[in-house]
């Protein structure tokens, strides 16, 4: 801290000098100190997103109905609704949301002051828009304290209450309701104190616990009122003294390590008695298997196998459905360039050896909803990766994460001791973040193609430290049979020049499983044992005795689109 006592009494801490004596604003601030620092924020490589920019509502000031509504029912005063710009087209409300930077208009709401036959309130957005918090354009640029709201109304009633306030776009909850996260996360970061006041249900609560795992929940307070909501103490006269004195109590969460037995009732609960639908994690989605084997929250995956078994490929492939059931994925491939990794798993998702130029296009826009990628190839340190992975589970909502492999993290093959500590840390971070990480492990060189299925890896053939497979809550080895893949190359050369016997001898062969799949482990589950799998070389798709022989395709077709170019 620092204070000037031979100026007008200017102080405040070294942010606030840095500010002084280099004449800029807080933003500015924030960016020069961290490249004096050195302090470098992640990069991801993926497209920028294309938002549509809304049409300029066609609306006045609210002077009538609207008016009346807001400062008589809601008791917001004029001033407030002056500083959020609200607008009026008849008995509708026009809440826009503008960016800080420069007064774009980015989201646009709509807000009728009649309710429903039912009682519900009449609301609309403006598609395709970004979302982003309402209320910029009424925050000091040099503040680092602020509130966040479940609606637009009740940030308007904070501002009254002498707490400058944004409200998200789609209220309180979880999941996707909090996309704004993603486009307002670094616009938050120069706010030392968040404010949640949240509506006082089981909405607000979740939405705020959401809020503050994302944006830190050492600078984030949840705000206690003793009424539903900001605007219904408002309308029950509080004075701001009165509110004042809840955002003082207002709670900072409990460490994560802090809890009671009571705390897991519900989880325990649903372990014994698991509602339809709604297991935990997410399924290794092969026919044969079904549910029995999940990757579940706060768990790490091994997979391990020889050289060129297909165990990266088989793992792009089981994303897959993982995203279908609303993974979000943080990839870090470093054996392989980016475009080759998404090649291949674009023919994965399409199933389909060469798609058109428009399906291409399809496939990889829904590979870019939910899925972030390491941007350089090489080697990286585990330190590094963890950080690069909490921002994207922060800023994006990534809870699965992939490590491609762990010879890649600048450990020697002979360092046991440090081995061990990445995957200590690694099985750290996935219980303490409640996500999940696949981590590819190779196995210890055999001959096994000449010791058959003997050869298939098992535990304690992952190369390393034994403690790499002891903290791992699920081993998953890849074998692929090499002695059956000579016999069908050799018997299809056979059948290609006539031979009859080749011919039978071929259509026996494929009814073998080229690769073998085997569930070493899986601590959390009642399951372990082999399921056999063939592969299709065109597609890179894996199937069990119990999946289509025609493939599975992950994004659906338009009308006028073709899978394979020249169709």
């Amino acid at each position: 801290m620092f204070a000037d006592f031979a100026s007008n009494g200017e102080s405040g801490d070294l942010i606030d000098l840095w500010c002084l004596t280099r004449h800029c604003t807080l933003i500015e601030a924030l960016q020069q100190i961290r490249d004096y620092l050195g302090i470098r924020m992640p990069e991801f490589e993926r497209p920028a997103r294309n938002y549509r920019r809304p049409s300029r509502p066609k609306c006045k000031k609210p002077q009538s109905a609207v008016l009346e509504y807001l400062t008589q029912e809601r008791k917001l005063s004029p001033d407030a609704v002056r500083a959020y710009k609200v607008g009026e087209d008849g008995r509708t409300i026009i809440l826009p949301s503008l960016l800080p930077e420069d007064g774009t208009l980015a989201f646009v709401k709509y807000l009728n002051i009649d309710r429903s036959a039912e009682g519900k309130k009449i609301t609309r957005v403006e598609p395709g828009c970004e979302p982003v918090l309402f209320g910029w354009q009424a925050i000091d640029s040099e503040s680092r304290v602020i509130t966040i709201t479940e609606g637009e109304i009740d940030a308007m009633s904070s501002h009254d209450y002498g707490f400058p306030a944004l409200s998200v776009p789609f209220g309180g909850g979880t999941g996707a309701k909090h996309a704004w996260i993603e486009s307002e996360y670094e616009r938050l970061l120069r706010f030392e104190v968040i404010y949640l006041a949240f509506d006082m249900d089981k909405e607000g609560d979740a939405a705020a616990a959401a809020i503050a795992d994302r944006l830190g929940t050492y600078r984030c307070r949840r705000v206690l009122l003793p009424h539903k909501d900001l605007n219904e103490c408002r309308q029950k006269g509080m004075s701001a003294e009165d509110v004042r004195a809840y955002f003082e109590a207002s709670e900072s969460l409990d460490p994560p390590e802090l809890v009671r037995p009571l705390d897991y009732l519900d989880e325990v609960l649903r372990l014994f008695y698991p509602l339809e639908g709604h297991l935990p994690g997410y399924p290794l989605s092969f026919a044969k298997i079904g549910d029995k084997v999940r990757f579940r929250p706060g768990e790490l995956t091994e997979w391990t196998g020889a050289t060129d078994a297909g165990k990266s490929q088989i793992l792009s492939y089981v994303l897959l459905p993982m995203a279908q059931a609303g993974a979000r994925v943080c990839c870090a491939s470093f054996e392989m360039p980016g475009a080759q990794f998404l090649r291949r798993m674009v023919k994965q998702a399409g199933c389909v050896d060469r798609p058109t130029e428009n399906y291409l296009r399809e496939i990889m826009t829904w590979i870019h909803q939910w899925m972030w990628m390491w941007k350089r190839q090489g080697k990286a340190p585990i330190k590094r990766i963890i950080e690069v992975f909490e921002h994207a589970r922060r800023r994006y909502g990534c809870d699965v994460f992939v490590i491609d492999s762990l010879m890649r993290l600048g450990i020697g093959s002979e360092d046991y001791e440090g081995q061990e500590k990445a995957v200590f840390e690694l099985v750290n971070y996935a219980l303490e973040k409640n996500v999940h990480i696949h981590l590819v492990a190779h196995a210890r060189k055999t001959d096994s193609k000449n010791k058959g299925a003997a050869g298939i890896p098992d535990v304690e053939d992952i190369k390393g430290t034994s403690e790499i497979a002891n903290n791992a809550s699920n081993i998953i080895s890849i074998w692929r049979d090499r002695r059956l893949a000579d016999d069908l190359r050799e018997c299809s050369e056979r059948a290609e020049k006539g031979d009859a016997e080749a011919v039978l001898e071929l259509e026996n062969l494929r009814k073998k499983p080229e690769v073998v799949l085997n569930i070493a482990k899986q601590r959390n589950g009642d399951f372990e044992g082999k399921v056999g799998l063939w592969f299709n070389l065109e597609t890179y798709q894996y199937r069990s005795a119990h999946d289509s022989r025609d493939g599975r395709k992950f994004v659906s077709l338009s009308e006028v689109r073709q899978a394979v170019a020249g169709d």
